[in-house]
């Protein structure tokens, strides 16, 4: 019986695939589905093609006016940026948030033909956009006129359409067929992955806000999450029209002002997507938050502050605001349904001046020419704390490139300005992704892609920080929360020890490929309501050869709208048992303690330490922000104590991580154009137990196998003669 079922499933099989009327594995239908998902990526690219206004405009008088929906729902009146409250201040993105906002990828229809594979649409302004159908003829989608949209959240069972097309394969002449439905569905599940695997990761960290056409959509996306065995746990949706999901462009720049450091929001004008435009008037009229609204252009993946009032960019914003186009709007004539709002062009210096004095002390860098069109920071330089930046670092086989140049240069720029502390800005290097074979890029033209090529704009830098974990962007598969190509992964090892304590989720982002941008880009953090701000300039200790018997004063200023109840500096010496010091308050929040050297009264220990603090509201908070999971500031006790220089030597060496080690404990150095170092590992007894050479060029990760020593503490020493670096590292 069972072998009857079998044949009368396979002669079944073959009389479906011989049915060539069958239309869901006709040509055509590919076709279709192809030139889709082309256009689908033109509508949805970061850089917002520029509207042709043009081609809705129709000859005649109109003969019926539309009423579009309110975009952002119960909106109150505009409150301009020139009532911003003067005592406020733009937290760094390391800071502590209460929410990430995202969207979910939506399709689009003309709203009478919602679900019709022959139609789609293209939303421009809330409820109505451009429509197009199927044109068998031509093969192309043709404009069909102006009208109602319809957002769908894309809930696709894409395993069952993969699995009813795999079973084609196995009969030739339907097999190529076959395989191009099976790479067109798995490149949207690819795509729909990246916001499945984003929300979940959120949740770990935080609450995840949701942007919704309606409420009701929310019912079909917590389905798809539950049924990718990703529910949703905590989480809140917001309803707002769509045009992408670039949010950390279109989002709101969220500050603290007042004596109980109250959230707030800066809105600037998102040109080329009214809907997006809308976004935080929908966030403001359905949280409370309070939105201040400039008529400035800006995007927020060009802005990186550092928390105390210094906010870095590139030129990109000068060019924004030196036209006379401003947002697309809803006319309500059915014949000239959409048009542009003209303005008055702003000079680099107005902007300048703008900028200015809505976010402090702004710092404007030339902008990537090679970078997907957006000009953007936020692809290759971030900020780990108030001090530090870490950028991504082109290998030298792009030294011809013009980015190359340019990222040199605003790297030294950035590292030659100061800090709140008054002291450089100091810095750490990320590596560079490569091609999926893992092989460099061929030219500027590959990586940012052309008219005839998509290009990659692929970038480390642009993850998310949530609390105490990093969303990543990888560039290959993710298996048991690792990505599984070679130096994908190698380079994961070299994210982690560039910020030491975060949990990584690392997200396969090659569907993002040719769009110009990746996590970063579509996610905007809310940060949380009574901040512990801790402002610390850390020391850290350059290696000499006499011993410094001062002893090490930590400082930070900290503050909490409802106070201070107590604050600590955590230390140990050379991995040893943890101790405690009080700090004392002094005058304007600031807050001391020594670290006695009857502790450390030794030459060549290492001491490690973090500051914990502790509100009257019941909040603790500490510095560094991962302190938990094993993220300190370190010093030796060999030289003279001191803020570090960032052209240092021992600056371009990091720290063993992590340390303890039970396994591997690796670090990242900065060889620059090509170093040679002799490494020697010794025990406590000063016996070497391993010497090797190390030789490379740009930023590597050097590991130590742990688990093939002894338990108990080493000497790690890089040399070569003019230079000398020194590490201890604890193996467990």
């Amino acid at each position: 019986m069972k072998k009857i079922i079998i044949l009368s499933l396979t002669a079944l099989l073959c009389g479906a695939a011989a049915a060539q009327t069958d239309s869901k594995l006709s040509q055509e239908r590919m076709n279709k589905f192809a030139a889709r998902a082309e256009m689908q990526k033109q509508q949805r690219m970061r850089q917002a093609p520029e509207l042709d206004a043009a081609k809705f405009m129709h000859d005649g008088s109109a003969t019926l006016q539309m009423t579009a929906p309110k975009g952002a729902k119960a909106a109150g009146d505009t409150v301009w940026a020139s009532q911003m409250p003067e005592q406020r201040w733009f937290p760094g993105e390391w800071e502590e948030v209460q929410a990430i906002v995202v969207t979910w990828p939506y399709t689009y229809y003309p709203a009478d033909h919602v679900g019709d594979e022959d139609y789609q649409a293209d939303i421009y302004i809330p409820g109505y956009g451009a429509q197009y159908q199927w044109n068998t003829s031509t093969n192309r989608w043709a404009y069909i006129g102006w009208g109602p949209v319809v957002g769908v959240p894309d809930t696709t069972d894409y395993a069952e359409l993969i699995a009813y097309y795999r079973q084609f394969l196995n009969y030739p002449q339907y097999a190529s067929q076959a395989q191009q439905y099976i790479d067109y569905f798995q490149g949207q599940w690819d795509f729909r992955s990246v916001f499945v695997n984003l929300i979940d990761a959120i949740q770990h960290g935080t609450k995840v806000w949701i942007t919704v056409q309606k409420l009701s959509d929310s019912t079909l996306i917590k389905d798809v999450m539950a049924a990718e065995g990703k529910p949703l746990t905590d989480y809140r949706f917001i309803e707002n029209y769509t045009n992408a999901f670039w949010y950390r462009d279109c989002g709101p720049i969220c500050f603290y002002y007042g004596p109980q450091d109250s959230v707030a929001m800066l809105n600037f004008e998102y040109s080329g997507r009214a809907c997006d435009d809308l976004l935080p008037d929908s966030i403001s009229s359905q949280t409370g938050i309070p939105n201040f609204t400039t008529s400035i252009e800006w995007e927020g993946g060009n802005c990186l502050v550092d928390g105390v009032g210094n906010l870095f960019t590139s030129d990109a914003t000068y060019d924004e605001n030196a036209d006379t186009v401003g947002q697309s709007y809803y006319t309500g004539n059915v014949n000239n349904p959409v048009a542009y709002r003209y303005k008055a062009p702003l000079t680099s210096a107005q902007v300048l001046d703008s900028m200015n004095r809505m976010m402090g002390n702004t710092r404007v860098l030339p902008r990537f020419r090679y970078d997907g069109g957006t000009g953007h920071v936020d692809l290759y330089a971030d900020m780990l704390d108030e001090n530090r930046f870490v950028f991504s670092k082109f290998p030298s086989q792009y030294s011809s490139w013009t980015d190359y140049t340019t990222a040199a240069r605003n790297i030294d720029s950035l590292t030659s300005w100061q800090s709140f502390a008054g002291v450089n800005y100091t810095n750490a290097y990320i590596p560079f992704p490569r091609k999926d074979d893992g092989s460099y890029f061929s030219s500027q033209n590959e990586y940012n892609g052309t008219q005839y090529a998509q290009g990659y704009t692929r970038s480390y830098s642009n993850h998310t920080f949530i609390n105490n974990i990093i969303v990543q962007p990888c560039f290959s598969e993710v298996v048991n929360g690792e990505p599984t190509a070679s130096w994908d992964r190698a380079n994961m090892d070299s994210l982690r020890a560039a910020y030491p304590g975060y949990t990584f989720y690392p997200i396969d982002i090659r569907s993002f490929d040719g769009y110009g941008g990746a996590i970063h880009c579509i996610t905007k953090q809310i940060p949380a309501e009574s901040p512990i701000r801790i402002l610390h300039s850390p020391i850290t200790g350059a290696q000499g050869d006499t011993y410094n018997s001062q002893n090490a004063t930590i400082s930070a200023r900290i503050t909490n709208n409802t106070g201070i109840a107590q604050a600590q500096v955590v230390y140990r010496v050379d991995g040893g048992e943890w101790q405690t010091v009080a700090m004392t308050a002094g005058a304007d929040s600031m807050y001391s303690a020594t670290l006695p050297t009857t502790t450390f009264n030794a030459e060549g220990v290492n001491v490690e330490y973090y500051i914990s603090a502790t509100s009257n509201g019941g909040k603790t908070i500490t510095k560094p922000f991962t302190a938990a999971n094993g993220a300190y500031f370190s010093f030796g006790t060999n030289g003279q104590l001191s803020i570090a220089d960032a052209n240092s030597t021992e600056e371009r060496f990091g720290q063993f991580f992590p340390n303890p080690a039970t396994e591997k404990a690796s670090m990242v150095i900065d060889m620059q154009g090509g170093k040679n170092y002799s490494v020697n590992i010794y025990d406590l007894s000063g016996r070497e137990v391993h010497a090797s050479r190390l030789q490379a060029e740009g930023t590597i990760v050097y590991s130590v196998n742990a688990d093939r020593m002894a338990s108990g503490q080493y000497t790690v020493v890089f040399s070569n003669g003019s230079e000398r670096v020194v590490r201890k590292l604890i193996v467990k």
